[in-house]
Parts: structure tokens; C-alpha cells; sequence
């Protein structure tokens, strides 16, 4: 009974330790960076997916979602591959939306292992007004403890604001 309870104690202590969640993950816009963006012209833009969580969950799918003025070209999406076979995804931008999915299309645990990273791509038209953020989120093979997903903001700009006036400026002091 004493290495039962010494057993159970241990396994406590550990599975903390062994648990899966994605915390630490991230995407971020590697090329152009942030501040080289082009209103109105059109460029590959290059993110990269950088699973560092701190234990084994794997990264199944990927979502970034354009600021509105943005338009995707869909049949520029692509990846690179970690090792032959994975990532396995499908992509596509959902119809009425500013949102690039790379989705885990083989089931399984995951595409992206913890410590690896891998490139997302696509061709976007960016708009004449740079504002906002783009959002990403990422979602893990729902393995083990939360999260199981995580989400961040990329900023790309200025919010606009409307221009001063002499007499607006008066106004805020009287």
C-alpha cells in the first residue's frame, strides 16, 4: 500500500510537467515586415508558425485573418514542409471572409510538433488605407491541458483619425 501511495504522490507531482498545451506558440510576419507593407499594391506575405510550447502538443491548424480593405488570393497559399508528408493541410479562404486557413486535413496528432516552425504564405492586395491588425490564431491537437488554442495580433498600421481642427482643439479646453 505504501508504493501505491508513493506511486500516486509522484504522478502528481509529474503530470503537471507532462501535460500538453500550446502555450508559448506564435505566428508572425517575417516578410515584408510590418512596417514594409504597400498601401495598394499586391505581395506574398510570409509568416512563419513557430510552435514553442514548452511540452508536446502539436499544431494542427493555422487562421490569419486580414484587416477589411485586404483581398486574399486563394490560389497563392501555400506552406513549407517540415519533413516529407507534414505539414499535410488543406487551405483556402472562407467565402465573404479576410481569413487564411492552413487546416490539418490527415486527423491524427498534429502537423507541427513542439520546437518546430514552419512558413505560411499568400499573395494579398493590401489596401490604399494600412490600419489594424492581422490576426492569427493557431489550434493544437487537443491533447492533454489548455490551451489548446492561442491567438495574437500582428499590427500593421495606423488607426485613421480624423484631422484637427483649430476650433476642435479650442473645444477640448473650454
Amino acid at each position: 500500500m505504501k508504493k501505491l501511495l508513493i506511486a500516486i504522490a509522484i504522478l502528481a507531482i509529474a503530470a503537471p510537467a507532462m501535460a500538453r498545451e500550446i502555450e508559448g506558440a506564435f505566428v508572425d510576419l517575417v516578410d515584408p515586415a510590418a512596417n514594409e507593407l504597400i498601401p495598394g499594391a499586391t505581395m506574398t506575405l510570409k509568416f512563419i508558425v513557430q510552435n514553442d510550447s514548452s511540452d508536446a502538443e502539436w499544431l494542427t491548424d493555422v487562421h490569419i485573418a486580414f484587416p477589411d480593405g485586404f483581398v486574399l488570393h486563394e490560389s497563392t497559399m501555400a506552406y513549407d514542409m517540415i519533413v516529407a508528408g507534414r505539414p499535410s493541410w488543406d487551405q483556402y479562404v472562407p467565402p465573404v471572409d479576410h481569413t487564411a486557413i492552413w487546416e490539418d486535413n490527415n486527423g491524427g496528432w498534429g502537423e507541427v510538433y513542439s520546437t518546430e516552425f514552419t512558413h505560411v504564405y499568400i499573395d494579398v492586395t493590401i489596401p490604399d488605407q494600412l490600419y489594424g491588425c492581422i490576426y492569427w490564431s493557431l489550434w493544437g491537437d487537443e491533447y492533454g491541458d489548455e490551451p489548446h488554442w492561442v491567438c495574437g495580433c500582428i499590427d500593421v498600421g495606423f488607426s485613421p483619425v480624423e484631422d484637427a481642427t483649430w476650433g476642435a482643439i479650442k473645444a477640448m479646453y473650454r
